[in-house]
């Protein structure tokens, strides 16, 4: 315990010197921790977005042909023609038809998807640059929208929160009013409520139409893709192996993939992981460049108390007492710089979190991760100065004005 005293009166005795000294610790630790925390509060807000679904969705989607499919009368030929930044492709209604006629107790609903090439606008002439989406009303229940205005049936267009803002910004209730996708005129039977999920957002900037019309209307037989929600979070695996099993009958080529949320969520999380702990990596290079400098300052602290340290000695101090004497200041320069990055960092992830709309508070391994750092940084790059302090004769230091 003398040794930290002894330490602190030193810190303080020199305290602009300890507090650039410290620096470089406070900005490596503050790097540190501030990317460890919003890293984790990214994978925690993405988590509770699939969360609130249950994570119990499943997307049937267009996929490149298997190499050991059957190719000989497959559309793609399984030459050239494929485009892989845009695949065509081959579902249909009747593929999404015979997953609902599997009446799985792991299936809870199956709606298929179109997105229209069309325009949406409230002349005939005009364009709004919303996008037109074709489905059925299972598509709503699967994804959880619900309804502020009238529902999806017969002919009609439902319209998403922003996209009625958008079309019909002086009414409160749109429904009966006409809107065009392409030269077709359709009344509006529907509006969504907002959608405030991280999945659901692209739903309030569109217009659904029954999937029939719209592939109708813009002359299309193939469907984008297919949403099928399982009965439950441990029904998911079943799920997609009935789908799998079904489709694989239609579409002897394999071209179609079958991805689940928790797919989505661990490759999602996995990359955050990587990202988080290569930038960390990069900052922590400022530690390092820290502890260089705390270095350099004890090495000189030790040449200007060549005479204390003589005294010590003289007066019975072994080597060891004085070994941990720069030791004990060298740790206690390093973990006071990075107390005030770990507090600076705690302020800067509350900001940050706020502005981007999730929770990034300091997390249990952070804390620990910046104690650590501070520690070792603080033993490693002492020891060589504590070393040479601890050597010194006492005649030689007590000869030094």
């Amino acid at each position: 315990m003398n040794a930290f005293t002894i330490a602190l009166d030193s810190i303080w005795a020199h305290r602009l010197r300890s507090a650039l000294t410290a620096l470089g610790i406070v900005i490596g630790v503050f790097a540190v921790v501030t990317l460890t925390s919003l890293g984790s509060g990214v994978k925690s807000y993405v988590s509770g977005q699939f969360s609130s679904f249950g994570a119990t969705l499943i997307t049937v989607s267009p996929s490149l042909p298997s190499a050991h499919g059957k190719l000989a009368h497959h559309p793609f030929g399984g030459g050239p023609k494929q485009n892989f930044g845009n695949i065509p492709s081959t579902l249909t209604l009747g593929d999404a038809t015979a997953i609902g006629a599997l009446h799985a107790p792991s299936i809870a609903h199956v709606a298929p998807l179109v997105l229209l090439p069309i325009t949406v606008s409230t002349s005939s002439t005009g364009s709004s640059g919303i996008s037109a989406t074709g489905t059925t009303a299972q598509y709503f229940r699967a994804e959880q929208l619900t309804f502020s205005h009238g529902s999806f049936k017969g002919q009609g267009v439902v319209l998403g929160a922003s996209a009625a803002h958008t079309l019909f910004p002086q009414l409160k209730n749109p429904i009966g009013q006409k809107l065009y996708l392409g030269q077709s005129a359709l009344s509006v039977t529907g509006v969504l409520n907002s959608a405030s999920g991280l999945l659901s957002k692209t739903s309030n900037a569109s217009v659904f139409v029954p999937i029939a019309a719209g592939l109708q209307i813009a002359g299309l037989h193939n469907i984008s893709e297919i949403i099928v929600q399982a009965s439950g979070n441990s029904q998911v695996n079943a799920a997609g192996n009935a789908i799998t099993k079904v489709l694989s009958r239609r579409h002897p080529s394999g071209d179609f993939s079958v991805t689940k949320d928790t797919q989505i969520l661990s490759t999602i999380n996995n990359t955050l992981s990587t990202i988080t702990t290569f930038l960390s990596g990069l900052a922590a290079i400022s530690l390092l460049v820290g502890g260089i400098g705390i270095m350099n300052i004890m090495l000189v602290t030790v040449t200007e108390r060549f005479r204390e340290i003589g005294i010590r000695k003289a007066l019975g101090a072994r080597d060891s007492d004085i070994l941990v004497q720069f030791l004990a200041e060298s740790v206690l320069l390093s973990l006071l710089g990075g107390a005030v990055g770990v507090i600076l960092s705690a302020i800067a992830s509350q900001m940050i979190g706020q502005l981007a709309g999730f929770s990034a508070g300091l997390t249990f391994d952070a804390v620990a991760l910046a104690v650590g750092f501070s520690l070792l940084v603080g033993i490693v790059f002492g020891v060589i100065p504590a070393l040479r302090a601890a050597r010194l004769m006492p005649a030689e230091a007590l000869r030094t004005e």
